[in-house]
């Protein structure tokens, strides 16, 4: 019997081989890169299978934890579940030929990726069948097919993406390169797979009307903002409570420009609608503005801050001002200035949060003034109004305007400074974008289940 789950018809005057009554297990090699007529079969390979659901395996890094959830959704709107059998492998062992490998990864773990990938093209060779998304990719597609991909999803997963896994269970295996999307309506595809234990925060806006040049935000998803809506929202949010999620967590550029015509101006009966939407799903804790989101600080409003402390569970608000250089904060870009990031703190403390500030040192350009005046700024919103300050250096990222620029040296005062106030207690300390090492591992290979939805064979 070459195929466990497919034997082969009885000789005669022999009894029939009995079918298992279990699910039969999965074939080594079913439909693609066997089919493939650039690819033949090895030697010996067994016939391709038709019947055996596709598997979508996804390696997880330490940031993309709250990818896949969405993955998950739009593979479910855009196929026969049923057809495939997506889940999570602990180690490149578990990938086999005819496995679909998804990748979605931010810059610093691009060298980590690269050497997985160059493993696997080493053992499965061109049968290995991989798609790359994220931040990272989105932003130097060319430079990730060169790693070893097969293909790219530029910006957003959407219709392009389906279409590629669409092909495969076909059992055709579409021209290697870039996959673009325009940018799709929120609503489109819901924040999570409807069964399922995977949860991450809800995605209610995308885009930003800003331009910062060390963020890859509007190269990723455009400049104009899009927003989830209030209907679609709180039909998410019931799911995860029937399921057995209990608190909820929103992710935007700039949570309080949700609802925003111009991404700009808050709309503040949108943030009420969407608050009192997330309090009546059932969801015991709701949380706007805080980590993985943050506030602007020229959006912060006192109605805003009311409504937060009314209706949601915060008890911080993270806000990005990055320098504390008006010089410094006019050539990156940002659109405020450091009176306005101290007003926003101010504010903030009054109504009873936590700031939580993020600063940036090294950015190109930056003087030993520049960062005397952060140095400064620090000081007096940690003193002033309890602040809790994250401090970060400088990486270029590609898809930026800052792209391939290297960081502003620090000098010895602030480097000392960062030392002192780390040992204080007054800062979280500097993080660096430094290339991480570390793969989520699992115990092994996890299943996750999707339900039947409205996708077509």
């Amino acid at each position: 019997i070459v195929n466990p789950a497919h034997p082969p018809a009885p000789l005669p005057g022999r009894r029939p081989v009995r079918p298992p009554a279990a699910r039969a297990p999965q074939c080594p090699s079913r439909r693609v890169g066997i089919v493939n007529p650039e690819h033949p079969p090895r030697l010996g390979a067994p016939p391709p299978c038709y019947t055996c659901p596709m598997r979508v395996v996804m390696r997880s890094t330490r940031f993309d934890r709250c990818s896949w959830p969405a993955v998950l959704a739009v593979l479910e709107q855009g196929l026969v579940p049923r057809r495939v059998q997506a889940g999570f492998a602990s180690s490149l062992d578990d990938v086999r030929i005819g496995d679909l490998v998804l990748y979605s990864f931010a810059s610093s773990m691009a060298e980590t990726v690269r050497s997985e990938i160059e493993a696997l093209r080493t053992r499965l060779g061109d049968a290995l069948l991989s798609i790359a998304g994220g931040p990272h990719p989105s932003a130097d597609p060319d430079g990730v097919l060169a790693m070893g991909f097969r293909w790219v999803c530029v910006g957003e997963a959407g219709p392009s993406f389906v279409a590629v896994a669409r092909s495969l269970l076909d059992g055709t295996v579409p021209a290697p390169g870039a996959l673009h999307d325009p940018p799709q309506e929120l609503d489109r595809y819901p924040a999570w797979p409807t069964h399922t234990e995977l949860f991450a925060p809800v995605e209610i806006s995308r885009g930003c009307p800003h331009a910062c040049a060390y963020c890859q935000t509007p190269s990723l998803f455009g400049r104009r903002m899009r927003h989830r809506s209030v209907e679609a929202l709180e039909s998410t949010l019931r799911r995860g409570v029937e399921a057995g999620h209990r608190y909820t967590r929103f992710v935007s550029p700039n949570a309080f420009a949700y609802g925003s015509s111009d991404g700009r101006t808050p709309d503040i009966a949108a943030v009420r609608r969407l608050l009192e939407a997330a309090r009546r799903s059932g969801m015991s804790g709701v949380f706007l503005g805080t980590f993985p989101s943050e506030v602007r600080p020229e959006s912060v409003s006192d109605e805003l801050l009311c409504l937060v402390r009314d209706l949601c569970d915060n008890r911080s608000i993270a806000v990005g001002l990055q320098s504390g250089s008006d010089r410094v904060l006019r050539a990156i870009r940002r659109g405020h200035t450091a009176g306005q990031g101290r007003e926003a703190i101010a504010r903030i403390a009054s109504r009873g949060f936590e700031p939580r500030v993020d600063f940036i040192f090294g950015l190109p350009g930056e003087t030993d003034g520049d960062r005397a005046a952060t140095r400064e700024m620090v000081e007096r919103l940690a003193s002033e109004y309890g602040a809790r300050v994250h401090l970060h250096r400088f990486v270029a990222l590609p898809g930026t305007l800052f792209a391939g620029q290297p960081p502003a040296p620090l000098d010895s005062v602030t480097e000392k400074w960062i030392a002192d106030q780390v040992g204080l207690g007054r800062v979280a300390g500097v993080k660096r974008r430094a290339p991480s090492t570390r793969i989520v591992r699992s115990s092994n290979w996890r299943e996750m289940r999707l339900a039947p939805g409205p996708g077509r064979d």
